[in-house]
């Protein structure tokens, strides 16, 4: 229960402790209270316990999902997970219990020599189907030297299309900045309620839904009494990208559609044949460039399948930047201590919870300290901690 607490509640492991004392105290039960320390290890014991042998993966075929993680301090931290090949075939979404870790190792540095490196001492090349990742110079150069067959996420493709086609665009530049306007001067005014949700930092072409939604709305509601004369003025200029707004938003949206099917349904001849249906009678020059651009990658993708000989392939990586996101927020409050062993929660979120009796029985914290010096090594607060010693 701690542990779900933590996993998939999101609660903080002090706030996790914290919930067995209300639930003596309200249900009136003599219960032991973990502490966050206790709670911490727990989590770290199943995350190792996760891991298999090199040998555990033969006699099957795995489709590698790869992805790196944004940096934290001085370092990076590398995922790396395989999932049954037959999952092609499931008909929905990826699921945490679907995927075995394989990697979660730190480094300043990750170059494709040495991704490769650390791929052939985890897993046998002969027991990958193909990989799964974005696509980052180093990883798909790594997935080459491995003789591997690579194939782009579909989710980081479409934001590569997106951006390749409002990067230099000055509707879309002019649009934004209104946009970041109101945000900056209104978000404390008696007219909050109108102001636009914020634009994404990093990777803001991955989520432009929200903002050409917003654009649409308001632009509905200029023409109606639900506004007050102030806000008609504030949002006038949205007259001036009507066309533009609803252009993009019916392409996102069709997009997203498209997303949608192919994740559940895997990447096949008949998912793309329904993913281009989607586009209806769209015309219009963005929806023409959009279009071209999904074709050309369901070509380069069908090419691989082919050599192949596979009828369908898993084309999303969601469930990995889920598991990252999970990461992110356990380790947002303190981000100075850089990464530490408590990526081991990444590794402990793919369990369906069956063996849990067991790994606690098999995995000592000597296994957990050991998997940290290999790697892990020194944290960013251990070096810290290290300076400061020096000077008595």
């Amino acid at each position: 229960m701690a542990i779900s607490l933590v996993l998939s509640v999101g609660m903080s492991f002090r706030a996790a402790s914290k919930v067995f004392v209300c639930i003596g105290i309200c249900l009136k039960m003599e219960i032991a209270q973990p502490t966050h320390t206790t709670i911490l290890n727990w989590t770290k014991k199943q995350g190792i316990g996760n891991f298999r042998e090199k040998a555990d993966f033969s006699g099957r075929q795995w489709v590698l999902i790869a992805d790196e993680s944004i940096q934290f301090g001085n370092k990076k931290l590398l995922f790396v997970t395989a999932v049954p090949v037959e999952m092609e075939k499931a008909g929905r979404y990826l699921q945490y219990k679907d995927m075995r870790p394989v990697i979660i190792k730190v480094s300043e540095t990750w170059k494709s020599e040495t991704i490769a490196e650390v791929i052939k001492k985890a897993i046998n090349l002969e027991d990958v189907a193909y990989a799964l990742s974005d696509s980052g110079s180093n990883l798909t150069k790594a997935f080459r030297l491995m003789n591997i067959t690579h194939i782009e996420d579909v989710n980081h493709k479409f934001s590569w299309m997106m951006q390749k086609l409002l990067d230099n665009n000055e509707n879309f530049k002019k649009y934004t900045k209104h946009l970041s306007d109101m945000r900056a001067k209104l978000s404390m005014s008696k007219y909050a309620r109108i102001v636009p949700p914020n634009q994404r930092i990093m990777n803001r072409y991955m989520n432009l839904t929200p903002l050409f939604q917003w654009g649409a709305r308001m632009i509905k509601l200029l023409d109606t009494e639900h506004l007050t004369k102030e806000e008609k003025e504030i949002l006038s200029f949205l007259w001036d990208y009507k066309t533009f707004v609803n252009e993009i938003l019916e392409l996102l949206l069709v997009m997203n559609q498209i997303q949608k099917l192919l994740k559940s349904e895997a990447l096949s001849r008949l998912s793309i044949k329904k993913s281009l249906e989607l586009f209806g009678e769209q015309n219009n020059e963005n929806a023409l460039k959009i279009k071209k651009m999904i074709i050309e990658y369901f070509h380069s993708t069908l090419n691989k399948m082919l050599a192949q000989e596979r009828e369908k392939v898993i084309c999303s990586s969601d469930i990995i930047e889920s598991c990252f996101g999970k990461f992110k927020e356990l380790v947002k409050t303190n981000k100075t201590v850089g990464i530490s062993d408590l990526s081991l929660c990444i590794s402990a979120l793919l369990s369906d919870g069956d063996n849990i009796k067991q790994q606690f029985e098999t995995v000592s914290m000597k296994k957990v300290q050991e998997w940290k010096k290999e790697n892990v090594g020194d944290t960013l607060f251990g070096q810290k901690v290290a300076l400061f010693k020096k000077m008595g």
